[in-house]
């Protein structure tokens, strides 16, 4: 009787348990670092990381409870079934990053140390490699936002004139009244070399016609 519903005892040693942990946490570092390496959103939240790891860490403790253990399954079933995640994330990238976390703490969880430790390392080196190539990006380079303040007599077609030398593209996002006989202009450019800049501003600066010159990028913005 004591064998019904597999209610037997299938309890880990404390050692093979603190192991687990550690070893999963270890590898949940590293997702980590592979996930803050390949980012490229407008804005990073590092209780995101915080929440992939312990994710992670968690299943490898769900699955040393659950292992062999229908009852314990059917009552971490039920626990999970009263929790509901509201929060929506900013990329869908990171979806795949928290299943890619999860799976390699199950792996840990049932014991399959070699598959968890060869999964985060292929995982990674791939999702390095797209990184590194720009995989499924339509541009290359830094993209930049020009916005500056111009009288009304004032020559679109002059910008691009005058930072030929400085630019590989140039094109007019926006045009909308700032005042009276003043508009406000957005442009989306592209550098030759982002460490120009400040020479762009310079530029346009010294012309009388313009006012107020900001070079926006989100390349390194984040948001905690």
């Amino acid at each position: 009787m004591n064998n019904l519903f597999g209610i037997a005892s299938v309890e880990i040693s404390p050692a093979v348990i603190a192991l687990n942990i550690i070893f999963s946490f270890l590898l949940q570092i590293a997702i980590a670092a592979v996930y803050k390496k390949t980012h490229k959103g407008l804005s990073y939240s590092s209780s995101f990381i915080s929440t992939t790891v312990m994710v992670g860490v968690l299943g490898t403790v769900i699955m040393m409870i659950v292992r062999n253990n229908l009852i314990g399954a059917f009552a971490l079933l039920g626990a999970f079934s009263l929790i509901r995640f509201r929060t929506i994330l900013k990329e869908t990238r990171d979806i795949a990053f928290v299943f890619f976390a999860l799976v390699v703490g199950i792996a840990i969880g049932t014991g399959n140390y070699s598959i968890a430790l060869i999964s985060t390392f292929m995982v990674s080196l791939i999702l390095l490699a797209l990184n590194r190539f720009n995989v499924g990006s339509m541009t290359s380079g830094v993209g930049l936002i020009l916005t500056f303040n111009a009288k009304n007599e004032f020559n679109v077609e002059a910008v691009n004139q005058s930072l030929s030398e400085y630019l590989d593209s140039l094109n007019l996002l926006q045009v909308r009244t700032h005042g009276v006989d003043i508009n406000s202009y957005s442009f989306s450019i592209k550098l030759k070399d982002v460490l120009q800049s400040s020479e762009v501003v310079k530029i346009l600066k010294n012309n009388p016609l313009i006012s107020n010159v900001e070079i926006i990028t989100g390349e390194h913005s984040v948001e905690y």
